[in-house]
């Protein structure tokens, strides 16, 4: 037996998060489509390596191997570490982006006044802090969400500022604690330029469903709560 959709009602409804959903949705299709366009262009470029090392002579079979082997290794390092690199990295910093954008303009709607920062303590990103205050309001537990995001906002910055490099980083050893914290990050010196960030596959796509399920519930309680307008 079939439902009946009362139109009213679900227009009546409100949905929350729709924006932030859309965005973070954004950011997937990002990441999808390059790291997949990255896996085609692979293909084809290992085709053409594959027919310029054929079309090449060599006197002696050693050379061919050596030169058959550096065609090669340079397809796989460009598309494998740094096109793939480059592209993890550029969605991490539109996710943070992201993220900070929704956490703004939750702050622009709240009904009170935010708290001075303390003095006393390290200054925390707007964006944690503005986590950390709707939490406390809200009870919702996300102490474990905002310490990863912490993390995460000093990785970008790292990536930023300093290249992905911890040593020219001025919070390098603290970040280097805190991504053994992080499964999915590892440090590595993938870029031969020393201890650097990598962002290991499927990392991002794991961090952003995560985000989809806790982001939108603090519009959807703090309007609840009457701690946000409409």
């Amino acid at each position: 037996m079939g439902t009946t959709l009362d139109l009213d009602s679900l227009l009546d409804q409100t949905f929350f998060g729709l924006d932030t959903l859309s965005m973070l949705g954004d950011v997937e299709d990002f990441l999808e489509f390059s790291q997949s366009n990255i896996g085609w262009q692979k293909h084809r470029e290992l085709q053409r390596a594959q027919k310029k090392c054929d079309d090449v002579e060599f006197d002696d079979p050693q050379s061919e191997v050596q030169y058959r082997d550096h065609m090669l290794e340079g397809v796989e390092y460009r598309f494998e570490v740094s096109l793939t690199q480059r592209v993890r990295y550029a969605a991490l910093i539109a996710l943070i982006t992201t993220i900070e954008w929704v956490l703004l303009a939750l702050k622009k709607r709240a009904t009170f006044d935010f708290p001075e920062q303390s003095k006393k303590r390290k200054k925390q990103n707007e964006a944690v802090y503005i986590l950390t205050v709707f939490n406390d309001k809200t009870k919702l537990g996300l102490e474990s969400k905002i310490q990863f995001l912490e993390y995460l906002i000093y990785t970008r910055n790292c990536i930023v500022h300093a290249a992905g490099l911890l040593d020219s980083y001025e919070h390098g050893e603290e970040l280097r604690n805190n991504i053994v914290a992080m499964p999915g990050l590892r440090i590595s010196d993938i870029h031969f330029l020393g201890d650097g960030i990598e962002i290991e596959s499927g990392f991002l796509e794991d961090f952003i469903k995560d985000v989809r399920l806790w982001l939108p519930t603090i519009e959807r309680v703090g309007t609840v709560q009457r701690l946000l307008r409409k």
